[in-house]
C-alpha cells in the first residue's frame, strides 16, 4: 500500500515529483540524483521507497546509457525488492510500474547473456 500523499514533507514531495518527471523523460541519472537528496533526509518506508526508485533509475542508466546489462539487472532487482517491501510512496501506485520493471529486468538478463538489447518501452511513473 502506498503512503498517502499528505504524509510527505514538502521537500520530499518536490523531489519525488521532480524525479518522476525526469525519469519519465528518460533522464535516469538526473532522477536518481534528485531522489537521492530526498533519500538522505528520510527514514523508514519513505527512505526504502526512495532507495528503490534510485536503484531502478540507476539500473536504467547503467543499461540504456552505459550499455551494461549485467549492472542493469543487479540494480533493477535490488530496487524491485525495496519497492515490494514498502509498497509505494506519496500516493504513487507502483504495482504496474514494478511489473514493467520486472519485464525489463528479465529482458536485460537475456541481453546480458549475449542476447539483443531490449526494444521495449521504458516504464513510466507519471
Amino acid at each position: 500500500m502506498a503512503l498517502p500523499e499528505d504524509t510527505l514533507p514538502e521537500k520530499t514531495r518536490a523531489a519525488l515529483d521532480a524525479g518522476v518527471r525526469l525519469f519519465d523523460a528518460g533522464r535516469f541519472f538526473d532522477a536518481h540524483e534528485v531522489w537521492e537528496d530526498a533519500w538522505r533526509a528520510e527514514t523508514g518506508a519513505r527512505r526504502l521507497a526512495l532507495q528503490g526508485l534510485i536503484q531502478i533509475a540507476a539500473g536504467f542508466h547503467k543499461g540504456l546509457v552505459q550499455g551494461r546489462p549485467t549492472g542493469m539487472v543487479r540494480l533493477l532487482d535490488a530496487g524491485l525488492g525495496k519497492l515490494a517491501a514498502c509498497g509505494g510512496i506519496g500516493g504513487l501506485e507502483l504495482s504496474a510500474f514494478r511489473l514493467e520493471v520486472e519485464r525489463w529486468r528479465d529482458a536485460a538478463g537475456r541481453w546480458a547473456a549475449c542476447g539483443e538489447r531490449p526494444g521495449m518501452r521504458v516504464p513510466r511513473l507519471g
